[in-house]
């Protein structure tokens, strides 16, 4: 039996894809460790902290200097390039697959000789564009660690995401094995019900959140429609009031809302847009932060007509306008359907788990890996 091991953090969007990808390494009877992860208590997935990584808290407000030195300190911190590498040495695991923020750690484990992969949890043009010339990227060129060769001294970079809408082309040796989002059909709704509309702007806190949440609920109190908000545990400043008819929730499952749903508007997240459209649903995105990948998200998903992009300040009146547009648009909903039944027939997690398996020798591969 092989040993993988995910290096990584908790920071929002970047862990759904590894929880999905490690499942699907154990379903396929490989043991699995999550370095650096809180425990996801998924049966069989081992936990081990990372110890130079600290506390990284996502949901409750901060500077934006403190937030873009915690993500600096990720990237090319020298003491998590010792403790990564010390603890593949420990660990001696079969493979390693290493979130691409981690640059330093990236660099640990293909100088330990194992088998590497970085894993991209969004578009492979946020990380070659924005991420790589921004601040973080800077931080890392000026620490020696140029993202581009750093990646690319791995005998993988496996991106979970879908490729037709990445506007990444294909020069940096990028697989895309899909997004691991799961989705289902729509359920029917009736004729008399008004439609429903999914309000989620992360689990992580941005500047400006709440008052996009206010205006948001302002304009769908507007609209005859019903609506759910979910703030995913993220600090909110102040009270939201939610009209008749928006029901505020924390935390719910999308999974279990999205069938039901006609619009999701939400902040551009990779893994809350996948997860709509994997169940076929348009998506307004309201990017919360100009830096990240939410902005680029957004575009293709307007260029792919399965949804829209709105800016973080529209007002209310704007807001309510788009929702109208796009709930009386067929034509997005039936692209946002047919875009559905595509990424329901590709399972982007075994795909994924399968290309890992790959760079095992013969003999610690199992049959469920050749893909």
């Amino acid at each position: 039996m092989s040993r993988v091991m995910f290096i990584g953090l908790d920071a929002g969007g970047n862990v759904p894809p590894v929880l999905a990808i490690a499942a699907a390494l154990r379903a396929q009877r490989h043991e699995v460790e999550l370095a650096g992860y809180r425990d996801p208590q998924l049966p069989g997935i081992a936990t081990t902290s990372v110890e130079p990584l600290g506390a990284f808290e996502v949901a409750r407000a901060s500077s934006t200097a403190r937030v873009l030195a915690r993500y600096v300190h990720v990237a090319v911190s020298p003491a998590v390039e010792r403790r990564v590498g010390t603890l593949i040495a420990e660990r001696r695991p079969d493979a390693v697959v290493v979130d691409c923020m981690m640059l330093s750690a990236v660099q640990a484990a293909t100088r330990s000789g194992v088998p590497t992969t970085v894993l991209f949890h969004t578009f492979a043009a946020f990380w070659t564009g924005r991420w790589a010339r921004g601040p973080v990227g800077l931080a890392a060129r000026l620490r020696g660690l140029v993202p581009a060769q750093v990646w690319g001294r791995a005998e993988r970079r496996l991106v979970a995401s879908d490729q037709d809408l990445d506007p990444e082309p294909d020069g940096g040796g990028f697989d895309w094995t899909g997004p691991t989002e799961v989705g289902a059909p729509a359920l029917p709704r009736a004729a008399a019900e008004p439609p429903l509309v999914l309000l989620s702007l992360s689990s992580t806190w941005f500047p400006g959140q709440a008052d996009a949440y206010r205006r948001i609920i302002d304009a769908l109190g507007q609209l005859p429609v019903r609506a759910i908000v979910t703030t995913g545990g993220a600090q909110v400043e102040g009270s939201l009031r939610a009209p008749s008819n928006v029901q505020i929730r924390g935390r719910a499952p999308h999974e279990q809302i999205l069938p039901h749903a006609s619009l999701l508007i939400g902040h551009g997240g990779h893994s809350t847009t996948f997860k709509a459209l994997a169940h076929g649903v348009p998506v307004l995105v309201v990017p919360m932060h100009p830096l990240l990948d939410q902005p680029i998200v957004g575009r293709a998903v307007a260029d792919a007509g399965v949804g829209g992009l709105l800016a973080k300040s529209a007002s209310s009146a704007a807001i309510r306008d788009a929702v109208q547009d796009r709930l009386a648009d067929r034509a997005m909903a039936a692209a946002a359907a047919r875009m559905g039944e595509r990424l329901r027939s590709h399972d982007g997690a075994r795909t994924a788990a399968g290309r890992i398996a790959a760079a095992l020798g013969p003999s610690l591969r199992t049959p469920d890996t050749r893909l």
